[in-house]
């Protein structure tokens, strides 16, 4: 009998533990400083998306601008967003389109092509694990600049691991 309740004691220990774990995890996620990446001034010399897919290069420090949207504009649990080059318009911009989701580009043929990713990153190049609306305020189609640097694969996909974003007004 004795045994028993050793192994429920056991039992209850890692099950408060790991609870106890997640539960500081969150917390640190919610104590990230969002005004360490909100850039107060908009950076100078900001390019566009096509432009830097273009004529950027891996590792590249780059300043670019676009408009947050994608069929699925943001990364849940991470400060990461997916940048549209500002020259498309969006499906509220379209006449007579009613759209729920204008962000979407769903008009617009090859919208993968025509992006982004930014990932808002720490001093060690990791994504911050909070989200990006809840960090930096940010929604579906306001325009932005982002400052940082830039990460092609092999694919052609394109990324920038931003240092501080700017929002347009």
């Amino acid at each position: 009998m004795n045994y028993l309740n050793n192994y429920w004691a056991i039992i209850l220990i890692v099950i408060v533990s790991l609870a106890g774990c997640k539960k500081n995890g969150d917390q640190a996620g919610a104590t990230i400083d969002g005004s360490l990446y909100r850039l107060t001034s908009e950076p100078a010399g900001a390019i566009s998306v096509m432009e830097l897919r273009n004529s950027g290069k891996n590792d590249d420090e780059i300043v670019i601008h676009g408009r947050i949207g994608g069929a699925q504009p943001w990364i849940e649990g991470l400060s990461a967003f997916t940048l549209v080059d500002s020259s498309f318009r969006a499906c509220n911009e379209i006449p007579d389109d009613e759209c729920p989701t204008p962000w979407d580009y769903c008009c617009e043929p090859d919208l993968t092509s025509k992006t982004a990713l930014v990932k808002v990153v720490d001093q060690q190049g990791q994504p911050l694990e909070v989200g990006a609306q809840e960090l930096l305020g940010l929604k579906e189609l306001q325009t932005v600049v982002v400052q940082g640097k830039l990460q092609l694969d092999s694919a052609g996909n394109l990324s920038v691991l931003a240092s501080g974003v700017y929002i347009r007004q």
